[in-house]
């Protein structure tokens, strides 16, 4: 019997695979490009003659199987189009991507394989970090975002000499990393000037992103940057760290790294990163040089922006390429300061200055805005909190040797005041200009000060937040005045003041007349309710069983008018009930959004 291959075509629109694997053995199986393929466990394709042909996308899921995807005894991939895998990556054939995308987008994910996977751009999202057991390739963009790619003791190849071929999510503390924690590497193609940013780092023990920053400085147009990150004391490779020379007085012993290049000749500025509260500060680069530690002498320092950075220039000729971070640690200063602030202005002076050539301040508050205004470098400096009054601050010294200090640090704590208000009126009589003030400011005022139209009053604890009242004089028009509360604590000295301009509405006035009479004369004919500033009014009139004999309304007044009748005929003389509905105009809505008047009128002739 033959075994007839088979060639299937995915030209358009989503395939939901309903089986637990696509398994491709001696077949042809092409996704176009505006195809996508949905794989509900794993996709393989295995053996010399089957070939995986993608331009659309391929997505596995970790269902019935893991979602793997797998390329088995030498089959084939040929691919120029984009995936989403959401488990292990396996190549034990002949892997071609020319474009597009692969995100590994599950849980803890590896790269397995004879083979080295060679991808356009590489994407990992997902939970948990994506790990190497064989060596990978990118050509374009590996896009980190906020995940780990351990490589162990493999090797991540970045083609591209773009300075953006490696990206990542740059929140702090949550970055994307590369790690090399079994004594990998990752080999980055750079030109001559470029500064490219590897984001080495690894979640062993602790998390730590310290990238490192690389600028060929040397005539040649391109060379390829090796870089290894250890998250472990150099004493395990041999580098111990109690072997220095008299340049030195410690080195940086949670992590170092490892630097060549592919021509080792070529000289490099290398900027190392380190973050102060948990590093400790080190202002000087070490380099091994058997059997000593030594300082690299021509360096510099730099924060850029929540990691402080060293740089070390003009490196070459890498023999002994292992390099950390070091520093002589003369004592602390002491900080003279109070630990509470009421003000974005402050200032922080040294108890005892040495006479140290400099003082280094550090100021770091929660949105990360506070600096150092003036006095760097001085054993007196004014800190501008920046509008998020307190922190850390941090301080440490150049010796006469050259050497930085260990750091002292002050938690420094708000105690400011914030001053507020807000206020409510009753014009529940219709003429009354009545405000109630109530005081919003910190718990911890002690004084409020209150400024009334030019006039002051004072309400010391525990009064302070007790409403206050006011009745403004007005002429009847709108009148705007100006309302001042100042907020005052004792304890700290701070102060705080709130201003508002409010509105004392035009005033509202209601009168009914007790009798006319409607008898011809042109005198006293009419009956109706005089109000001003009112948006509507209702008029309805009642004989003495109840009955109701006439009703009008309108927005004025005077235009809603009894004229005595009833049905078009005079009524008798006698007592009547009058009854108005009245919405004045600085009534928007509320329960007294209305006022109601009821009353006797008496009809005379």
């Amino acid at each position: 019997m033959k075994h007839i291959a088979w060639i299937a075509f995915l030209v358009s629109l989503p395939v939901f695979g309903q089986d637990a694997t696509v398994f491709n053995q001696s077949n042809v199986l092409f996704i176009s490009a505006n195809a996508e393929m949905h794989v509900f466990g794993d996709i393989i394709t295995d053996g010399p003659v089957s070939i995986l042909e993608n331009e659309g996308f391929i997505q596995t899921y970790d269902d019935v199987t893991p979602g793997n995807f797998e390329l088995q005894n030498e089959g084939i991939v040929i691919s120029k189009g984009d995936y989403r895998i959401e488990n292990d990556w396996t190549n034990n054939g002949l892997l071609m991507i020319s474009e597009g995308m692969v995100e590994m987008y599950g849980d803890n994910q590896w790269f397995y394989g004879d083979s080295i996977s060679s991808f356009w751009n590489l994407q990992l999202t997902g939970l948990d970090r994506k790990e190497q057991a064989q060596d990978i390739r990118v050509r374009s963009i590996l896009d980190l975002t906020d995940r780990e790619l351990a490589v162990h003791a493999q090797i991540v190849y970045v083609d591209s000499s773009d300075v953006n071929a490696i990206i990542f999510d740059q929140t702090f503390n949550a970055e994307g990393i590369i790690s090399t924690d079994e004594d990998g590497f990752i080999k980055k193609y750079i030109l001559q000037g470029d500064l490219n940013l590897i984001p080495t780092g690894s979640s062993e023990g602790s998390f730590r992103h310290r990238p490192i920053k690389v600028l060929m400085t040397s005539s040649d147009a391109s060379d390829t940057a090796i870089v290894t990150f250890h998250h472990h004391t150099p004493d395990l490779v041999g580098a111990f760290e109690a072997d220095t020379d008299t340049s030195l007085c410690k080195i940086q012993n949670k992590y170092f790294y490892t630097f060549t290049s592919a021509n080792p000749t070529n000289r490099y500025q290398l900027d190392f990163a380190h973050y102060p509260p948990t590093d400790g500060y080190y202002p000087d680069v070490a380099q091994w040089n058997t059997p000593t530690w030594r300082v690299v002498y021509d360096h510099g320092n730099y924060t850029d922006p929540n990691y402080s950075y060293v740089s070390a220039f003009n490196e070459s000729d890498f023999i002994d390429e292992h390099y950390t971070l070091a520093y002589k640690t003369p004592d602390a200063p002491y900080m003279l300061y109070d630990s509470t602030e009421c003000y974005e202005l402050a200032d922080y002076q040294i108890e005892m200055p040495l006479g140290q050539p400099w003082y280094e301040w550090t100021v770091t508050n929660d949105d990360g805005t506070a600096f150092v205004t003036t006095g760097q470098g001085t054993d007196f400096a004014t800190v501008d909190w920046a509008g998020d009054i307190g922190g850390w601050i941090y301080n440490q010294y150049t010796d006469t040797a050259g050497c930085w200090s260990h750091m002292d640090s002050a938690q420094i704590f708000d105690v400011s005041i914030t001053a507020d208000f807000y206020f409510t009126n009753d014009f529940s009589q219709g003429t009354s200009t009545n405000f109630t003030f109530v005081n919003q400011s910190s718990q911890n005022t002690d004084e409020a000060i209150w400024f009334m139209d030019n006039n002051q009053d004072y309400l010391y604890d525990p009064d302070v937040f007790l409403p206050y009242f006011y009745n403004f004089e007005t002429n009847g028009e709108e009148t705007t005045y100006e309302v001042i509360l100042i907020a005052n604590n004792f304890e700290h000295g701070c102060t705080d003041t709130a201003i508002q301009v409010i509105r004392v509405p035009s005033i509202f006035v209601f009168y009914a007349p007790t009798s006319f009479t409607p008898d011809g004369d042109g005198y006293n004919e009419f009956f109706f309710g005089h109000a001003t500033d009112i948006k509507w009014i209702e008029m309805q009139i009642f004989n003495r069983w109840g009955e109701l004999i006439f009703s009008g309304e309108d927005n004025n007044s005077a235009s809603v008018v009894w004229d005595g009748t009833y049905r078009g005929q005079p009524v008798q003389t006698g007592t009547y009930v009058y009854k108005f509905i009245i919405w004045p105009n600085n009534y928007d809505s509320g329960e007294k959004s209305a006022f109601e008047y009821t009353g006797h009128v008496s009809v005379l002739k």
